[in-house]
């Protein structure tokens, strides 16, 4: 087909609002739409070619592939080669494993399905974003391209590819595809919101819009009137804008919203599609835009994961105003090179006969050395690299972990190690930290019945000598690159329940007593703790938990959804009653306060507070019969998890540390309303912080796993606090 220039000038607008929607510049909340116009544009494109090249008989699978490779490889593998080698320097090595991992799957053009998997677990929107998370658009164009021309070529058996009939079978079949694509859509909009957003099931409609466009501009030839082009060019212009202005991350996406921007798209590149251009084209083909919107692939690749390294490398730069500029000059920069050194040379390269020019083959053969190296490093660090090889030794030499229940069932008991004994006798150690030389002087060790204050002079030294490290402890238990996978049997087995049942058991049906543990994943976190405190002898454990599930008694608005949780209320309730005939010794209350709260059809917004403050007053007064006694552990503060904050060479960045002052308001409302009802509250924060600062590591263990849930190993080596506090308030 005829080169456009305005549809060079319509790509540089995706790109922008893309590009200034990940620098979350205000007014570009609904930037990412920016990723649909590109779709648009791709299925016009492509099936402009496919349609025309049927048409004249001259259909290749061999050549259409080859020209999709030659177009994508060159730049996709050596931006994937050059950000796995970037992480590896840069970053710590559990960092650079999961940026191979992903470029690994992004080579593949199999990112998409990736970040599907990853987003079924919650947990993982924890950790920072990859640098190469963005290959999930090429993913899905891909793999709409791959099937795409064999279904035409199918198609091209049972229609003359010289009829008109040829067209409109072409386009009876996209439209089918479309349909189906965009009732999908809309149908797992609201359901699975991470699943929807990056599946090609679910985007296949939007390049079918610029496909079913191409089919009509290759039928009718449109010579519309400059009246005509000009409304339909600013109503696409204006929806586009729209789209860009009044989106957000919070709505169910990419569902019916997303006909806006691409709808707009496909009118624009419909009214330029004439001979008589609109206001709209001559814009957009004026050379600034086309010059951006030739580059914009290379825009696209680079920006991202310039972002992602300053903002885990130098957050504070990338704090400051000058950070969107800079980021913006320097992507257009090196995209520019990129274009000319890179790019432009390869698409030279003919399928035959075989290109002759030396510069070609240089970049292509220099392109090819970095991306396999990047690749390399992706494969090394998949199947096994040094700090695979030094997680298995740890693992062996170490032994069992604190807490290792084999089973959640009631005839099963957890394993718990002498240095997190359940018993009264148990006495924490007090080894210290493997800090710098100028660490405190390590007390003596308290008495087996030692009180909660003489523990807490035992243990705070521990968190002082935290905050004195430079570097992760080499005898660190568990190692960073545990913390990935390994975050502790009840998360593997006990995250969600079925609908009005516990959600795990521990120890004996006959036990003397029983402890509830009741609340969301942070109440899931402390299993550990109160199972090292109580024991399993005497007592049984039961887990009462349900994700984004607060104690208070109001309906989750779920951090993925695009609307309530009615589930949360139903368990809530579901366990008043459970709780009633159970007559727990002990119920222990954890969960996090500022999880999004509906009010009503919608999120709550600045109401927030106030509706959380009155369901908690609520939920406790509800609570207090239902137990003999009950004790409420507090929020803890939450910080960059050590996968994320740590540098390359195990050094500990300012984000490996964190304050607890943020969470002071919700803090004091906790234990007020917990003082009324009277229930003891503790505060965690009293025991992994020192001088408003909190490590994440103490005495040689993570604190975090993922930088808001305790590991495993921390949660136990509170057991002894906990139980003392216990003791001291007179529950057990």
């Amino acid at each position: 087909m005829k080169y456009r220039a305005d549809i060079d000038g319509l790509r540089a607008l995706a790109v922008g609002i893309v590009v200034l929607s990940h620098l979350q510049l205000a007014g570009f909340a609904g930037g990412f739409s920016g990723v649909d116009i590109f779709f648009v544009i791709s299925g016009f494109l492509i099936t402009s070619y496919l349609v025309e090249q049927a048409s004249q008989n001259s259909l290749s699978l061999r050549e259409f592939y080859f020209r999709r490779a030659r177009r994508i490889l060159p730049m996709a593998l050596l931006v994937l080669g050059l950000t796995s080698l970037a992480a590896l320097v840069l970053l710590n090595a559990v960092k650079a494993a999961q940026v191979a991992t992903d470029s690994f799957w992004s080579a593949l053009f199999l990112e998409n399905l990736h970040l599907i998997q990853q987003s079924a677990d919650y947990f993982n929107h924890g950790f920072a974003a990859s640098p190469v998370q963005h290959y999930w658009s090429l993913a899905v164009e891909e793999q709409f391209y791959l099937i795409f021309p064999l279904l035409l070529i199918a198609l091209l058996r049972f229609v003359k590819s010289r009829s008109a009939r040829m067209v409109s079978a072409v386009a009876i079949l996209i439209g089918a595809i479309s349909i189906g694509s965009l009732a999908l859509a809309i149908w797992q909009g609201g359901s699975a919101a991470n699943a929807a957003y990056f599946s090609s099931g679910t985007r296949a409609y939007e390049l079918g819009i610029g496909a079913l466009l191409a089919c009509l501009v290759f039928a009718s030839q449109p010579k519309l009137g400059r009246v005509t082009a000009n409304v339909l060019a600013l109503i696409g212009l204006t929806t586009m804008a729209a789209a860009d202005l009044l989106l957000n991350s919070d709505q169910s996406y990419p569902g019916a919203l997303a006909l806006v921007p691409t709808l707009g798209a496909a009118l624009v590149i419909f009214a330029g599609s004439g001979s008589t251009k609109s206001v709209v084209s001559r814009v957009f083909s004026w050379k600034p835009f086309v010059f951006v919107g030739k580059i914009s692939f290379s825009i696209y690749l680079i920006h991202w994961p310039l972002i992602i390294f300053i903002q885990q490398l130098w957050p504070d730069f990338a704090a400051v105003w000058v950070f969107a500029p800079t980021i913006v000059a320097a992507t257009i920069l090196v995209a520019w090179v990129c274009y000319r050194l890179i790019e432009r040379p390869t698409r030279r390269i003919q399928l035959r006969p075989r290109s002759s020019s030396r510069l070609v083959r240089v970049v292509t053969v220099g392109s090819a050395v970095v991306a396999l190296s990047g690749l390399a490093t992706s494969a090394w660090a998949i199947t096994g690299g040094t700090w695979n090889t030094a997680y298995v030794a740890t693992n062996s030499a170490s032994g069992s972990n604190d807490y290792t229940p084999s089973q959640p069932t009631p005839s099963q008991s957890p394993s718990i190690s002498d240095t997190a004994s359940p018993t009264p006798t148990a006495t924490p150690s007090v080894s210290p930290t493997a800090a710098q030389s100028a660490q405190p002087t390590t007390p003596p060790k308290p008495a087996a019945n030692a009180t909660l204050d003489q523990l807490l002079a035992a243990w705070l030294p521990k968190v002082e000598a935290g905050l004195a490290l430079t570097k992760v402890p080499s005898d660190l238990s568990p190692p960073i690159w545990a913390l990935l996978s390994d975050r502790g049997v009840q998360w593997k087995q006990c995250m969600d329940p079925p609908t009005h049942q516990t959600t795990c058991e521990y120890g004996s049906a006959t036990a003397k007593h029983t402890a509830v543990i009741l609340g969301d994943s942070y109440a899931l976190a402390v299993y550990p703790m109160v199972i090292s405190a109580l024991g399993l002898q005497n007592w049984r454990v039961i887990g009462l938990n349900q994700r984004e599930c607060m104690v208070a008694d109001i309906t989750p608005w779920p951090w993925t959804g695009s609307g309530a949780d009615l589930t949360c209320p139903d368990h809530r309730a579901w366990v008043n009653s459970y709780l009633a005939q159970l007559k727990p010794d002990l119920i222990v209350l954890s969960d996090q306060p500022f999880h999004p709260i509906a009010d009503g059809n919608a999120d709550s917004g600045d109401n927030h507070d106030q509706l959380w403050q009155e369901g908690l007053d609520s939920a406790l007064a509800a609570l207090r019969p239902l137990a003999k006694h009950i004790v409420y552990f507090g929020v803890p503060t939450s910080q960059d998890g050590l996968t994320d904050c740590v540098r390359s060479g195990d050094v500990l960045s300012d984000k490996c540390t964190s304050s607890p002052s943020w969470l002071s308001g919700y803090i004091n409302t906790q234990a007020i309303l917990a003082n009324r009802y009277n229930i003891p509250f503790i505060n965690p924060n009293d025991w992994i912080c020192s001088n408003n600062k909190c490590p994440a590591i103490i005495d040689k263990t993570p604190v975090y796993w993922d930088g808001a849930h305790f590991t495993q190993d921390f949660a136990a080596k509170l057991g002894p606090l906990f139980r003392a506090f216990l003791i001291e308030h007179g529950l057990i």
